[in-house]
């Protein structure tokens, strides 16, 4: 069997590491509406606490990267664990805009990325032939955690205050102790020495370079150099800030507007429970589609976000609470297929070899989306006096991180044909060799 019990150990544990620290990352909607109430006059400054959350969380992808060169996965995922639980009880005993900031913004963010990044990538380390499904099934631990959590926090808030209900969070996440105590690396021979072959050959042409036949291994600082000269995955990297930017505003923002339109604040995180129960059913249908020989991961990908996109622009006109759940639950689902598709689009482009680094990367992308998200909304709202402007506008920048991957095909044509022009010279060039760790490519 494909990636033997370890294999499944390592999906279910980079599941339930997901589903806590995505679900905490997901209350902040529940949490912003006590806290506007707590800081009336201080809309942006609440949302910088989101802000600064998603930001971290998913932008600090090149530092822990970096970190997973030098220590092991498990020791960066439980020092992580750490600092999750460290800056939730930080932030009943602080109560104040700028330690909140601290505590969740940077502490539970930063520990947050190092549990979630070792976790993802040994997902699609322990597979080949069923990586897409192996992590979609992991990723789909963010959309359940999504739908249940901002729910518990809701209920906990009922009985304890929001101050209370943090202490309880905080000891639920004590769990991801023990699920990154069970991260290890997999056994080097589990793939065989044709599949490695095989995948640097298609991270080659990936990069439009050929492969030269003889391979030795180089720095591991030298992904971390030419990974952005890759035309595709600067793309992507475009692509992922855009709609990073519009989850951050729904999550952030959809519970407050909501209220505002008349549910309790208990509807209101139930129905963002429905936009995450979406997003679960996304990421397990997202990897299945992903595994099928005969779909375009791209195009799904392209289409999964136009589609979230249009659903988000025609929120604020629905105007009745089941059709407001209809659209979470639908743009949930659409969001769960982009996380789904998120690791096997992204090993399309530059292979498994260079996954850690581009993955790390990748995450920076996503930092910088979520962090420029929250502000623009709160700016929108102190200006326009309702949070409907600022869900129209991520659904706007949805359909825009859709329509900036068809600008993938133009540069894959470009490669071709500047492949074939090199190939064509009738003096051959001087071949300048790129060293990658394990791989070594050859431009012309």
């Amino acid at each position: 069997m494909e990636g033997g019990v370890w294999g499944i150990v390592i999906i279910i544990s980079a599941f339930m590491i997901q589903f806590l620290a995505f679900g905490t990352t997901a209350t902040i909607g529940v949490y912003n509406m006590e806290l506007l109430e707590y800081f009336p006059d201080s809309t942006i400054g609440v949302s910088l606490i989101a802000s600064l959350n998603y930001g971290i969380f998913l932008g600090s992808g090149p530092i822990v990267s970096f970190l997973m060169t030098r220590f092991s996965y498990r020791k960066i995922a439980i020092f992580g664990s750490f600092l999750v639980v460290l800056g939730l009880l930080g932030m009943p005993l602080l109560p104040y805009i700028p330690t909140m900031c601290i505590c969740f913004g940077v502490l539970a963010g930063f520990g947050s990325c190092c549990a979630y990044i070792p976790s993802h990538v040994l997902s699609g380390m322990y597979y080949d032939k069923n990586r897409s499904l192996a992590t979609g099934v992991a990723t789909s631990g963010s959309g359940l955690g999504g739908a249940v959590m901002p729910v518990v926090a809701g209920l906990l808030i009922e009985v304890y205050s929001w101050k209370g209900s943090l202490i309880v969070v905080a000891a639920l996440c004590l769990h991801m102790f023990i699920f990154s105590a069970l991260l290890r690396m997999p056994d080097p021979n589990l793939n065989s020495k044709e599949e490695d072959a095989k995948d640097v050959d298609e991270a080659a042409n990936k990069l439009g370079q050929a492969v030269t036949k003889k391979k030795r291994k180089g720095p591991k600082s030298a992904r971390h150099v030419y990974i952005f000269t890759h035309y595709g995955f600067n793309i992507y990297f475009l692509s992922n800030i855009m709609w990073n930017a519009a989850c951050s505003i729904v999550s952030s923002f959809a519970p407050e507007y909501l209220r505002s339109q008349g549910l309790t604040s208990m509807e209101a995180a139930i129905l963002l429970g429905a936009f995450g129960f979406g997003c679960f059913v996304g990421g397990v249908l997202g990897g299945i589609l992903g595994n099928v020989s005969w779909v375009n991961r791209q195009v799904l990908y392209t289409l999964a976000n136009i589609f979230m996109g249009c659903v988000l622009i025609a929120f604020p006109s629905m105007g009745h609470r089941d059709l407001y759940l209809i659209c979470l639950l639908v743009s949930g689902l659409a969001f769960g297929i982009i996380l789904g598709l998120l690791i096997i689009v992204l090993t399309d482009l530059i292979g498994v070899e260079s996954l850690s680094n581009g993955l790390g990367y990748l995450m920076l992308s996503n930092g910088i989306g979520t962090f420029i998200g929250p502000p623009l909304a709160g700016i929108l709202k102190e200006t326009t006096g309702g949070f409907e402007s600022g869900i129209v506008l991520a659904g706007v920048l949805c359909v825009c991180g859709g329509l900036i991957m068809l600008l993938m095909p133009c540069g894959d044509m470009f490669n071709k044909l500047c492949a074939t022009c090199c190939c064509c010279c009738k003096k051959p060039k001087t071949q300048e060799t790129v060293s990658l760790e394990g791989m070594e490519f050859a431009a012309c």
